[in-house]
């Protein structure tokens, strides 16, 4: 599909956004790329844990004054056009290892939560709370 340039600037803002903080929940689902439900299924699919991230996952979405939808977490994951393509052609372990990486840096960078007495990253947080938003993957 094509992409216009005010589309691919507004996910890119968006991305930007989020990581900045809880700006990004406020988008519309709708003017997001359809691929974006795509890569948020398949990330929620990494996990045989469902059940207990599901409960992390309600928790986080009830500390934020707007819930995201899973399309948001997955445009701020994977922003451009290249990377959400990269995303829908990557094998399982490799979209694992993106999220391993993106939750090494948040740690590094003091990006962490409380959750309910538990300290995760920002990364494990929207893991857990995708987990939630699509609970029939």
């Amino acid at each position: 599909m094509n992409t216009t340039r005010r589309h691919a600037l507004r996910t890119l803002v968006l991305g930007s956004a989020w990581l900045g903080g809880a700006t990004a929940c406020r988008a519309p689902a709708g003017a997001l790329h359809p691929e974006y439900r795509m890569i948020a299924e398949r990330l929620v699919r990494l996990s045989k844990e469902r059940r207990a991230l599901r409960t992390i996952g309600l928790a986080y979405l009830k500390s934020l004054e707007e819930r995201p939808s899973a399309e948001t977490i997955a445009a701020a994951w994977f922003p451009t056009a290249a990377e959400r393509r990269r995303a829908l052609g990557q094998k399982p372990l490799e979209l694992a290892e993106h999220l391993a990486e993106r939750t090494l840096d948040d740690y590094r960078h003091d990006r962490v939560v409380n959750v309910r007495g538990w300290l995760l990253s920002e990364t494990e947080a929207r893991f857990a709370a995708l987990t939630a938003l699509l609970r029939r993957v």
